[in-house]
């Protein structure tokens, strides 16, 4: 699918006597009712949890979305080379995890090599990115 089919609105019918007074609702994009029931379930199971295993309470769940990109390639260095692209053509994306799957290809026999990159792009208003990423502990001599 196509980036136009997953934003592309449809177009408002012609203005009329009868239609000019109607409002019009424009449906969004299916793949934003998915996010939406997605975090929904998911804030409703991490609620429903109980640590009560013998824990000692220092553990915590967190729901968040980010955006996605998957890159895909008919080789495991066609994908690598694919993603390396977008981080080079958007540096300001702040790459928060990556997932590498191999999945069946086209034709039977096949297969296709995909690299999800989970970004976030800055906040315009403070320039800060959501999310967290890690960063290992150093020690300097």
């Amino acid at each position: 699918m196509t980036d136009a089919q997953h934003t592309a609105l449809p177009a408002p019918p012609r203005a009329s006597t009868e239609t000019a007074l109607q409002p019009q609702v424009l449906a969004g994009p299916s793949f934003g009712r998915d996010l939406v029931r997605t975090l929904h379930q998911a804030t409703t199971v991490v609620g429903g949890l109980a640590f009560t295993d013998g824990g000692d309470g220092s553990s915590d769940v967190e729901v968040s979305a980010f955006g996605a990109i998957v890159c895909t390639g008919d080789s495991p260095a066609d994908a690598l080379q694919a993603a390396a692209a977008v981080a080079r053509q958007a540096p300001s994306l702040e790459i928060h995890a990556l997932a590498w799957a191999r999945t069946d290809g086209p034709r039977e026999g096949t297969f296709e090599y995909k690299v999800t990159m989970t970004v976030t792009a800055p906040d315009p208003a403070t320039g800060e990115h959501g999310g967290t990423t890690h960063h290992a502990a150093r020690s300097h001599p």
